[in-house]
């Protein structure tokens, strides 16, 4: 694995304690408002040190932040659909409401200087007058006017006049708009709720990975499990593990990815989540934590984990992932069984209130590499 190049042991990530593991801090206005994706568009300052460094968090959400995108915003507005439903609840809520309430106001301005110009307001006690809006005598009838014509909720004493010329035009491009508006708005929200990230919160990794020896080798475990009873199917796991690496050239790469192989049982990739399992990876000279060794504080790196399936009742694909850092790895520890068939119910029972259960089972105090 480092005949060609070298792995330094340059910290890369910092490590968290045990009583660091929750994550905190938030990062502008616009992050307490649940807003993640306004960061990729404007500036933004970190206002408070997390205290979980790592690329992606517990809750599988990434902790990278893009900056430096000057011309490359108009991008994401290029894209606007999609800038929509990646928008958090928040947001979202707040720009229908804004851009409604906005196109209410920019149309009733029209409609209120389509009247000024036609001199509406000067003759409201003048029976001979033809008015272009009949029965408005203020903005704001001219504002509710502007809402009944876009949401074509219908007109009641306040109705346009065709004898203005420009009635027609006006009323066409707003009724357009407003339906565009609509289609865009609300298509976003549909979608926004039918999409199946959140099916991923149902998905549940154990809270530290372990490493203990399994028939001769040393292993890494990681236990996951789904609670819900529609299950993902043809789902897979992949791994990676991110570290520093130098080349013997000198070239420096901070976020090198690594694969990491994971297998459930005997299936490979594969998982099945009618239970939870438990997935393995093998650590020997090809995996990426061949020299990893227990209380070694100068090699940092994060283990990243990622469950993709296809939600059973949608058809979708989803994704789940976690992250682990160093000191989230117990050493010497195994997953305690959380399986156990009720001969009352005559099914097999799963007690996930152990799910993150772990128990000592041996002393590991060298690495993979020290042992060969």
């Amino acid at each position: 694995m480092e005949s060609e190049s070298e792995v330094t042991d340059t910290p890369l990530l910092a490590t968290t304690s045990e009583a660091e593991r929750e994550e905190s801090g938030t990062c502008c206005w616009w992050k307490h408002l649940g807003c993640c994706y306004l960061p990729a568009l404007f500036s933004c300052t970190e206002t408070t040190e997390h205290k979980r460094k790592a690329l992606v968090s517990k809750n599988g959400s990434y902790r990278v932040y893009a900056d430096g995108l000057g011309e490359h915003r108009s991008k994401f507005l290029a894209d606007i659909y999609i800038t929509l439903i990646d928008l958090e609840w928040r947001c979202i809520m707040l720009s229908l409401f804004s851009t409604f309430l906005g196109t209410f106001f920019i149309f009733g301005f029209c409609w209120w200087l389509m009247a000024f110009t036609n001199g509406d307001f000067d003759n409201l006690d003048n029976s001979n007058h033809t008015f272009c809006l009949q029965g408005v005598t203020s903005f704001a009838g001219i504002f509710l006017f502007s809402m009944e014509t876009q949401t074509t909720i219908g007109y009641g004493m306040v109705y346009p006049n065709a004898h203005c010329t420009a009635t027609v035009p006006l009323m066409f491009i707003q009724v357009v708009v407003g339906l565009f508006l609509e289609t865009l708005m609300l298509g976003a929200i549909f979608v926004k709720i039918a999409r199946p990230k959140y099916r991923a919160n149902t998905i549940l990794f154990s809270r530290d990975a372990v490493i203990n020896q399994q028939n001769g080798k040393l292993v890494l475990q990681i236990r996951v499990g789904d609670i819900r009873r529609s299950q993902l199917v043809g789902s897979s796991i992949t791994g990676m593990v991110i570290r520093h690496f130098t080349t013997n050239e000198g070239a420096s790469y901070p976020l090198y990815q690594y694969n990491c192989h994971f297998i459930a049982n005997g299936m490979t990739d594969r998982v099945c989540l009618l239970w939870p399992v438990i997935l393995t990876h093998i650590i020997d000279e090809n995996s990426p934590l061949y020299d990893i060794r227990p209380g070694d504080s100068q090699i940092n790196f994060e283990i990243i984990l990622y469950l993709t399936g296809t939600v059973e009742s949608t058809g979708d694909m989803c994704q789940a992932r976690t992250s682990f850092l160093p000191k989230e790895i117990l050493w010497g520890h195994r997953f305690e069984e959380i399986e156990e068939y009720d001969t009352a119910q005559q099914e097999w029972q799963i007690n996930f209130s152990r799910f993150n259960e772990t128990s000592y089972c041996q002393k590991i105090v060298h690495s993979v590499k020290e042992q060969d």
